[in-house]
């Protein structure tokens, strides 16, 4: 009952609140197109990508209230800005942990994601079966992190938008993927596939940086790079400031040329 509550009720916020648009291209089918062309730098022609297929997820914050909001001074002291995606589908939740953007150019955001990867619970069952289409909704909101602290200040909104979904005026959700035939499925993504993948220290399956270059292991990155430094995050992305004593971490080593290759790590 919980989880047929959650659906209809996020579907309901979708239709029913106020939507504020973001500068994004909008698809013939109404909605904004997310998938971005990182190779030539700008929007693809539409979203063709299937709901298990990897992907550069994007959008363009270019006049909306948190384009002027990114460069207003931080109210966390040290801390710098960026944008985050809170969303869910039509067959149910993703992970709760998906949320940050990176910045790709300019008033661009976004980040190479897998959604099937990123569902959870019964909603990656059901947006797989054949001809089925996945609709997302959600809403863009700005937050502050500092280098140890990647969520110092969360959930900020502008003064009129709290609580607002993000969609193309008169479109019934954020974005839509393809009809699903299976002919484009990806294998599992994870940060540490990508050269420099690694997003605000965590290493969520179907989550990595956008516009990153795939590696074929993680000694293609190590060889003859000497480590620099070493990161300590716990599972909730927060940095240590000394090396854990027991639990479950992901350990970033930093190498000399800038590249950081993560692992999750057991410490007993």
């Amino acid at each position: 009952m919980k989880k047929i509550t959650f659906i209809i009720a996020a579907a309901m916020v979708a239709l029913s609140a106020s939507a504020y648009t973001v500068n994004n291209p909008v698809g013939a089918d109404g909605r904004y197109i997310v998938k971005y062309d990182c190779a030539n730098g700008q929007f693809a022609a539409a979203n063709d990508m299937e709901v298990d297929e990897t992907f550069v997820f994007a959008v363009d914050v270019t006049g909306t209230w948190l384009e002027e909001w990114l460069k207003e001074t931080p109210t966390a002291e040290g801390a710098s800005r960026g944008v985050a995606f809170n969303n869910w589908t039509g067959y149910g939740d993703t992970n709760g942990d998906f949320r940050r953007l990176k910045q790709i150019s300019g008033n661009i955001f976004g980040t190479t994601c897998n959604f099937k990867q990123l569902m959870v619970g019964e909603a990656a069952p059901e947006a797989v079966k054949t001809d089925s289409v996945t609709y997302v909704y959600g809403q863009l909101f700005g937050f502050e992190y500092t280098a140890d602290n990647p969520g110092a200040g969360w959930w900020m909104w502008g003064s009129a938008n709290e609580g607002e979904t993000t969609q193309a005026d008169g479109a019934d959700c954020f974005f839509a993927f393809a009809p699903y035939t299976g002919t484009k499925t990806s294998e599992d993504l994870y940060a540490d596939d990508y050269d420099n993948g690694d997003i605000f220290g965590f290493q969520i399956t179907g989550y990595a940086a956008p516009c990153v270059d795939a590696v074929t292991a993680v000694e293609d990155i190590n060889a003859n790079l000497q480590v620099v430094a070493v990161e300590y995050y716990n599972i909730l992305g927060m940095r240590l400031n000394v090396a854990p004593e027991n639990g479950v971490y992901v350990k970033t080593n930093v190498l000399e040329n800038g590249k950081r290759v993560s692992e999750k790590i057991i410490v007993k």
